[in-house]
């Protein structure tokens, strides 16, 4: 089990993967939230000389002035930060094709040469994403429609139950969601491993989770309760940090905050990444 969870990648090479990882997503995050933040500008309720400190005070009546006078102009913010967050998560993944590139190859090629090799692949790790994204919405959907039968079933029963189903029957979802999601990432570790097919890679895969769903879970959950665990953790410090106050240490501390939950989720990311390679490489010696 130890052997399928280390990583086979030199410490520079991880270090290197989270650090491309982690400057991706803050670049496209701040991209993202560009629309909302001219269209919060533009609104002329943070142009006093406190700017948007305003909006964070307690019991302040201009946040929700801000939403009913601007309501159109912050209606089309969003959607132009949707399109920005669906684009770049599209575009992501080229550089995550690298990120893999570089925990599963131990040759000194070059950057460029990596990044040519994670454009070769996009396309795969498109069609790879967009199958599991498809096989998640029909959990989610399974798990609305069901929970909706059984409360019309239970109908007249403890009122208990009848409340407790649907978030049950939500949380088995969300597990087979992230199950989907780690079978997502052994298909894409062997695909740059192996330079297979998407179809090759993903039936590949799920052969390695069916024959190892313990190696899979110790390797995924972790990871996935890690990021949870520095996100809640992230929440907690950000309310305890006034932003009311009029100079900028309170928005400085609240984005190192933000930005430490970031890294520590990519870095737990990232040793898993390196753990379905690891997957895929010893399923390989197995067969040989």
């Amino acid at each position: 089990m130890n052997a399928v969870l280390s990583l086979r990648t030199p410490r520079s090479a991880r270090v290197l993967a989270v650090t491309l990882l982690w400057i991706t997503r803050t670049l496209t995050s701040l991209l993202v939230v560009c629309p909302v933040l001219f269209a919060i500008s533009g609104s002329g309720l943070v142009s006093g000389p406190e700017r948007d400190a305003v909006l964070f005070r307690p019991g302040s009546l201009l946040l929700l002035e801000l939403v009913r006078a601007g309501a159109a102009l912050l209606g089309s913010a969003l959607k132009s930060s949707l399109v920005l967050g669906v684009s770049c998560a599209v575009l992501g993944l080229a550089p995550l094709g690298l990120a893999l590139d570089l925990l599963q190859s131990q040759d000194a090629d070059a950057l460029a040469a990596r990044f040519a090799r994670a454009v070769r692949r996009f396309p795969g790790f498109l069609v790879l994403s967009g199958i599991t994204l498809l096989a998640q919405g029909a959990f989610l959907l399974a798990a609305s429609l069901l929970g909706t039968a059984l409360s019309a079933a239970l109908s007249g029963r403890d009122e208990r139950v009848l409340t407790l189903t649907p978030i049950v029957l939500f949380g088995v979802a969300l597990l087979g969601c992230a199950w989907l999601g780690a079978l997502l990432d052994v298909a894409r570790g062997l695909l740059v491993e192996r330079d297979l097919h998407a179809r090759a890679a993903l039936l590949e895969a799920l052969g390695i989770v069916r024959d190892e769903p313990l190696a899979v879970l110790v390797g995924f959950y972790p990871s996935v309760a890690g990021s949870l665990f520095a996100w809640l953790c992230a929440a907690w410090l950000l309310t305890k940090i006034d932003l009311a106050q009029p100079t900028t240490r309170g928005v400085a501390l609240a984005f190192v905050v933000h930005q430490s939950a970031v890294l520590l989720s990519i870095t737990l990311r990232v040793r898993w990444l390196g753990a379905a390679i690891a997957l895929g490489a010893r399923a390989e010696s197995a067969r040989d």
